[in-house]
This record gives C-alpha cells, sequence and structure tokens, in this order.
C-alpha cells in the first residue's frame, strides 16, 4: 500500500490529523488541489477564533511553530449596543486564553512547515479526489491526473462541498441561513489599534459582529433583504466608515456568505470517514466551526493509530457532540442577532443588569475552561499542574500526544493491559496527591480511557 491513510484535504482540519498521526509514525498521504506549489495555503482569513480546548489539541503537535505569529491572545470581549457603546465587557485572563484570535493563512503554513519535517507524512500537490474503490480491508483512491493511491483508509478533510462524501452517497442535511452575511478582513499600519477584543453588536437594523486586534480589523454585517450582495460589496467604506477610517486599510478580503447547519447522514462508510466541514458545518455565531473540526480528528487520530477496529466510537462521540454545538449556535443567533426592535431593547437591558453581577469575569472563565464531557459522561481530565518525580510540570506536557498511565502510587498493571500501553507509547507516571490504587488511563484527546485496579 502506499499509506495508511490518505487524507482528502490540507486545510486545518487535515493538516491537523496528518501531523498527529505522522507524529505516531502512522505512513499518510495528504491530497489537496488548491495548495500546490505555487499557491500554497490559503491566502484570506476564515476562522477567526479558537477556545481553549482546540488550543490543547494544537499543542499536542509537537515542533508546532510560530504561535505567537497566528494566535493572538483573546482579551475582551464585548456586547455592544446600536451607538456602539459597550453593554457588557469581559474581561480575559491571562495564562493559556480563553480563546486567541486566529490568523488562519498563518496557521496554515505552520502546520505544512511542521508537515514538510515529518518523514512519514507526504503532500501531494494540486491533485485531487475523483474516484474510490473498496475491496477488503484496503481503498483505492484515483486522483485526477489518473493515477491511483491505495491505503487502509481515506478521510475526507474536503470541505463542505466534499467530492469524499459524495463518493460514498452521504447526503448532507440541514438548513441554510436564508440571510447572506458580508465578511471584511483588513490590516492597518495605525498604531493604537486596540487591544484584542470581539465584540456582538447588538443592534435590530444591521446585527454585526466584529473583531479587532493589533493591526488587524475583521467586520461581519447582516445584509438586509432589499439589498443586493454584489452592491454592498462595492459600499464597504460606507460600512466601516463609523469603526475606522478606510483610507488607513488595505482591506484582504470582502466577501458575501450563507452560513449552513448541516450534518451529513453517515461520516463511515467502510474504510473511509469524514472529518470537518465534510461531515458537519453550523453557523459562526459561537466561533465553534473550525474548533468542531479539531475536534473530530483529535479523536479520530488516536483511533486510527490505536484502535481501527473500535473507529466507529468516533461518529458515536462526535455526533452527539456536533449537534449540540449547532443548536448552541443556532439559539446565540436566534438571541444576539435578532432583529425585532422590542426583542432587542429587552435582552440589552438583561445584558446590562448580567454587567453588574459581581465576579461575572470569573465565573465565564472557569466555565470556559471547564473539562469537556462525552456523551455517556466520560470527562476530560483538565490541563493541571502536577508534580512528577519532584518536578514541576502540567498534564499536556507530560503527555504530549501520547496515552497517559497516571497513578497516586507506585503500583503494577496485569501483564496485558501494560503491554498494550507499552507497545503505543504510552507515559507512565507517578502523581503525587493523584488516586492511589489504581491507574488512570487518559486517552492521547485526555479523555479518560478507564481506570484500572492495581494487580
Amino acid at each position: 500500500m502506499d499509506a495508511d491513510v490518505v487524507i482528502a484535504g490540507c486545510g486545518p482540519v487535515g493538516a491537523v490529523l496528518a501531523a498527529l498521526l505522522g507524529d505516531r509514525g502512522i505512513r499518510v498521504v495528504v491530497v489537496d488541489p488548491a495548495s500546490d506549489a505555487r499557491s500554497g495555503p490559503h491566502a484570506h482569513p476564515r476562522a477567526a477564533v479558537l477556545d481553549s480546548h482546540v488550543q490543547r489539541i494544537l499543542r499536542r503537535i509537537d515542533g508546532l511553530d510560530d504561535w505567537d505569529e497566528w494566535a493572538t491572545p483573546l482579551r475582551r470581549s464585548q456586547l455592544l449596543g446600536p451607538d456602539r457603546r459597550p453593554l457588557l465587557t469581559l474581561r480575559l485572563a491571562d495564562g493559556v486564553p480563553a480563546g486567541v484570535m486566529l490568523d488562519q493563512p498563518r496557521l496554515e503554513r505552520a502546520l505544512r512547515d511542521r508537515l514538510a519535517r515529518m518523514p512519514t507524512v507526504h503532500l501531494h500537490t494540486g491533485r485531487s479526489v475523483t474516484a474510490l474503490e473498496q475491496s477488503g480491508d484496503i481503498v483505492a483512491v484515483t486522483l485526477d491526473d489518473g493515477s491511483t493511491l491505495t491505503a487502509s483508509w481515506l478521510v475526507g478533510c474536503d470541505g463542505a462541498s466534499s467530492t469524499v462524501r459524495g463518493l460514498i452517497g452521504a447526503s448532507y442535511d440541514g438548513v441554510s441561513y436564508p440571510e447572506p452575511w458580508l465578511v471584511v478582513d483588513a490590516r492597518t499600519d495605525e498604531p493604537n489599534t486596540g487591544e484584542p477584543t470581539f465584540s456582538h453588536v447588538l443592534d435590530p437594523a444591521r446585527p454585526m459582529v466584529t473583531f479587532e486586534r493589533p493591526g488587524v480589523r475583521r467586520w461581519e454585517w447582516m445584509l438586509l433583504p432589499d439589498e443586493d450582495p454584489v452592491g454592498m460589496v462595492a459600499r464597504i467604506d460606507e460600512l466601516i466608515q463609523p469603526w475606522a477610517d478606510p483610507a488607513a486599510l488595505r482591506v484582504e478580503r470582502a466577501a458575501v456568505f450563507t452560513f449552513h447547519a448541516r450534518t451529513a447522514s453517515a461520516w463511515r462508510r467502510g474504510r473511509v470517514l469524514l472529518a470537518g466541514d465534510a461531515a458537519h458545518s453550523m453557523p459562526p455565531f459561537t466561533g465553534q466551526g473550525l474548533g468542531a473540526g479539531l475536534r473530530d480528528v483529535a479523536t479520530l487520530s488516536w483511533l486510527l493509530a490505536d484502535a481501527p477496529g473500535d473507529v466507529d466510537r468516533y461518529e458515536r462521540e462526535r455526533r452527539p457532540a456536533v449537534a449540540r454545538m449547532t443548536r448552541t449556535a443556532l439559539l446565540t443567533g436566534r438571541v444576539m442577532l435578532g432583529r425585532n426592535r422590542f426583542t432587542a431593547a429587552a435582552l440589552r437591558g438583561l445584558v446590562r443588569t448580567a454587567g453588574m453581577l459581581p465576579g461575572l469575569d470569573a465565573r465565564v472563565a472557569r466555565a470556559a475552561a471547564a473539562p469537556e464531557r462525552l456523551p455517556d459522561g466520560t470527562r476530560q481530565l483538565p490541563d493541571a499542574p502536577l508534580v512528577v518525580d519532584g518536578r514541576r510540570t502540567n498534564l499536556d506536557a507530560l503527555l504530549g500526544n501520547r496515552w497517559g498511565v497516571i497513578c497516586g502510587e507506585a503500583g503494577s498493571l496485569d501483564p496485558g493491559t501494560r503491554a498494550w500501553l507499552t507497545t503505543h507509547g504510552a507515559v507512565f507516571a507517578d502523581v503525587d496527591r493523584f488516586a492511589k490504587g489504581q491507574a488512570t488511563i487518559v486517552r492521547p484527546d485526555r479523555f479518560i480511557a478507564t481506570t484500572v485496579p492495581f494487580a
């Protein structure tokens, strides 16, 4: 076979999957039609924010460089009234931030640079998947130049218009929003452009979202029913004027989008899987579209590397989580971006009252950092500080992209369990003040796999 895994698509989701697999020595071929040597990564910004849980996934990639170039810690989140005055302001803590503002093209370049240094990962540039055929435990993937790749698995990370999804006959069920949105990304050399801030504008006349970080601005406006999208793109200076001097900006992108809430009818057919937007898409109102895709591959990577016989677990765990995220995004859009002026006035009053609550910043920070849970209630371990053999560290630094066996005291596992974990590169650690008399076995995505009493 040419590879253990072929990945269609080298956006962030496909690239992170390739990096997590490559770090484990899995042979990977990544195919991407829009990433030939001339064009490189996608040239324009898309995703804007990553939460703390997604940052943990990216930190599993050893050697992923230039964090300061593509991730700016978010320091302030606001709800603004129609007059652009703050109704509520949340100050976000230092340390591992609740969110980072993302420069996606730079992240993609950093991921490509990391993949280029992995001996088991190869990028097929300027090529796309056109057909596939499954036979037993092999999938044969035909490319648009007529060549064929064979592998144990094919993963479609090729976006909302996924070719792979079509080839396995999966439908893409759900709804599309009728309201188009105009998104403008711009850069400026003006100093003092403000600390990194994310804002919802509660204006029923024209709901909008805005992002600001040093040297970079983004605005997202809902277009109204009588507005022509092409004509509105030509009027971006008029829309920007209340926020910044258009003459001081270099517009990188001005595009109109329609948002979707859709899910593939099946995420697996035989040896073919879907991840990211190929499997699901959601409105951006909670900033979780890319985060959902990266959570997909955080789970899928260890299943393909260590437990391919249990790969159905992937959809079983991730589909309900994505459905919950999508419901939250839909609700947020209805509440925060509604156009009924009486409802909007009531919401603004509620927001002002909430802003008076003592300790609100800390409460929001704790909620944002709370460990996630699987549909069956299994919890994810936080990136807590640890003392291992007298040395201070934290969980993520200790485990990296590996399984963990965490004990509160010296003890022994049954030989079969220890042999499996050793074969799969697990990190064994005795940790001060951890549960005694048992070993907690932690998956690479930091969810608890099981607890095992000492033999």
